[in-house]
């Protein structure tokens, strides 16, 4: 019966070389009692942990500001009473359509929302654009 060890991690080690490389800063790891190191310090570790967090944190950051931003260009067009406008119109206006929270295909069209603002979708035309009713 075989036992599972854990995660296996492939350190960075030149040919022959028992001694591996820090994920961080890339020095070579002396080894002590455990030869799975990947980070040559704490501060390595700490350091590394630290910039996958803040690049994820980024990450969502943009994609908010990005929703944000399609939710205010498509507000002013329902304050401007405009229900059409072409696609390409759209685009050029900064709307970014990888950038939604819900859609429903159909079959000649795409029905998309962003927040509390629908909208219809098709090759050329987005329309029916409207603010949907909260209870």
């Amino acid at each position: 019966m075989q036992t599972f060890a854990g995660p296996v991690y492939t350190i960075g080690t030149d040919a022959g070389s028992t001694a591996g490389k820090c994920l961080e800063c890339g020095a070579q790891i002396s080894y002590g009692s455990r030869t799975d190191r990947k980070f040559c310090s704490d501060g390595c570790k700490n350091r590394w942990h630290n910039k996958r967090a803040r690049n994820s944190r980024m990450f969502r950051i943009k994609v908010i500001n990005a929703i944000e931003k399609n939710y205010k260009i498509l507000s002013d067009l329902i304050k401007a009473d405009i229900d059409v406008i072409p696609v390409t119109v759209l685009g050029q206006m900064g709307f970014d359509f990888s950038h939604i929270t819900g859609y429903r295909k159909t079959r000649k069209s795409t029905e998309m929302w962003c927040y509390d603002i629908s909208f219809v979708i098709t090759e050329t035309l987005v329309k029916s654009i409207s603010r949907l009713e909260i209870i």
